[in-house]
């Protein structure tokens, strides 16, 4: 389970490190944690991602606002990297809903090229979505917040700073390479337009407590 170790070549990651820290993000229902032995993975999980966005067969790609080009079923992709990174999220949805099962109903990365944006949106069929920050891309210098996701949702208080159940300002909890984030998938989140040269790549996750019949493929977006 959280303890385990997976090995990555000749090296044994443990699955949750020890003394990994659990922060709240702006709400009590979001949560955020920082994973700092990225070097280890990320490498080799860009390389696949970017080889699974070559196969036309593989990817999908809807229209600029649809969160870019997804590969879905993370499971499928016979790469340990992508392994030990569900698994985390796996981990860190049983830590902050404080449950013995985590579900994956659907996974899947997100490849952000230049002028691709995220609608607002929330998610189906999901007690918790996670999203875990693969490669930030280029920073924009005139505009900090090229590609950041945030929250747009009424619910949210510090969504809503000016009048309750109004919202006049995106909660944005900040990501880097190696964060992930857990959140409650009804909430309405977005990703805005991403402006760089080199891929904004993310990974999703939409998990729940126990298995869910039919197909999760049906109005899910990505972050």
């Amino acid at each position: 389970m959280d303890n385990d170790v997976i090995q990555l070549g000749l090296k044994p990651i443990e699955v949750w490190p020890k003394d990994q820290i659990i922060e709240t993000c702006g709400n009590p229902t979001i949560c955020s944690t920082h994973f700092l032995d990225v070097q280890e993975y990320h490498p080799r999980l860009i390389a696949k991602i970017l080889e699974l966005e070559e196969h036309q067969r593989l990817r999908k790609r809807s229209f600029r606002g649809a969160c870019g080009t997804k590969i879905h079923h993370l499971d499928t992709w016979l790469n340990t990297e992508a392994e030990l990174i569900s698994l985390r999220a796996r981990a860190f949805f049983r830590r902050v809903l404080e449950c013995e099962d985590a579900v994956v109903d659907l996974s899947w990365a997100n490849i952000y090229r230049n002028g691709d944006f995220c609608m607002p949106h929330s998610h189906v069929r999901s007690t918790a979505s996670v999203v875990y920050c693969v490669e930030t891309g280029d920073e924009d210098v005139e505009d900090s917040l090229s590609g950041q996701f945030g929250f747009v949702d009424p619910r949210l208080s510090s969504c809503c700073p000016d009048q309750e159940g109004c919202v006049t300002k995106p909660f944005y909890p900040g990501m880097k390479m190696g964060t992930m984030i857990i959140f409650p998938s009804q909430l309405v989140h977005t990703v805005n337009a991403y402006l760089g040269k080199r891929p904004r790549i993310t990974l999703s996750w939409n998990i729940n407590k126990n298995p869910l019949p039919g197909s999760p493929l049906i109005t899910n977006a990505g972050e």
